[in-house]
């Protein structure tokens, strides 16, 4: 046989033989209701907020309300498949932080919860943001606002408070509070953040709608270390940490992603079985804004589910 001729052919053999790994695109709820039409309907589905009806009509939806003279609807400026309206909050940096619309649930959620939402964060906030995003979670006993109590420890029976949202602009990370977060700066509990510029880490773009989804698996057992939390940003997996992934190591109250070191051991979000998910909080927080000066933040098509919902379809 002519090795000449042999080599070439066994190699485009070999070539033909694998398929390239490419991530395909999650199936998710929403693909079943192109620009979520419908998609309250779905037995999947927990809670959704299009923003119809009218401002009083949004404000009768939340148990606890901030600064609702500064809110505003805009029926243009919405994410790209979108057929609801948006929501824009407002601040004066004369007069307030920001705004809020906050949610309880009776009597909340077990299991996996997913929630999906857009947002859209203005170049004219660089530099001033504080806290900008949703946040999901859970306080025992219940209440009707909202109460983040910052550098407070020892939560396993108490609070859950999970973010993900510009910690250090235009890097998107988590914000974390649980019963065994790492302890930070002068023995404080500050939010846990777990992206760190790890592999999948994205950025936030400026004045451009952005995808965010969550999904938090709780402790099941209350003793056992088995809960998950998996963050998509517009439809591409930024990272996913639960019992035995992925590798790394806790640097203070931050956790790097590292190859080399060993596997993250799960989440113990609770260790009574009475925390669960049972808050919405749609938070804007800008306590630097100077007197001069408004800015903004705009949210649109948040849904909660069970299952995986994905960007909007058109």
């Amino acid at each position: 046989m002519n090795l000449k001729y042999f080599i070439p052919a066994a190699f485009i053999l070999i070539l033909t033989s694998f398929k390239p790994l490419v991530e395909k695109p999650l199936k998710g709820i929403s693909d079943r209701y192109p620009n979520d039409a419908g998609i309250e309907k779905d037995p999947d589905v927990l809670f959704v907020e299009k923003f119809h009806g009218g401002i009083p009509a949004i404000l009768r939806r939340y148990s606890d309300i901030k600064n609702s003279e500064g809110m505003s609807l805009d029926t243009k400026d919405v994410p790209e498949g979108s057929l609801s309206p948006a929501i824009k909050m407002t601040n004066d940096g004369t007069i307030n932080d920001g705004g809020h619309l906050f949610k309880q649930f009776k009597p909340g959620f077990g299991g996996t919860v997913y929630l999906r939402y857009y947002v859209k964060y203005p170049l004219s906030s660089k530099g001033y943001i504080h806290h900008e995003s949703v946040w999901i979670g859970g306080y025992n006993p219940a209440v009707s606002y909202p109460d983040p109590r910052a550098g407070f420890c020892d939560l396993g029976d108490k609070r859950i408070s999970i973010a993900y949202e510009p910690v250090n602009a235009p890097a998107m990370d988590t914000y974390l509070y649980w019963g065994d977060m790492k302890y930070g700066a002068n023995r404080k509990c500050y939010g846990n953040d777990m992206v760190n510029g790890g592999p999948k880490a994205r950025q936030l773009k400026w004045d451009q709608w952005m995808c965010v989804e969550m999904m938090i698996k709780m402790n099941d057992p209350v003793s056992a270390y088995n809960g998950e939390l998996k963050i998509w940003q517009d439809g591409i997996e930024v990272g996913h940490w639960g019992p035995g992934f992925p590798n790394g190591y806790w640097d203070a109250d931050s956790w790097i992603n590292d190859t080399g070191h060993p596997p993250f051991g799960g989440f113990r979000w609770r260790t009574d079985e009475k925390l669960n998910i049972n808050y919405l909080w749609i938070e804007f927080y800008d306590d630097t804004t100077p007197a001069d000066q408004s800015h903004h933040i705009k949210f649109s098509n948040l849904v909660m589910a069970r299952k995986y919902i994905g960007p909007l379809k058109r």
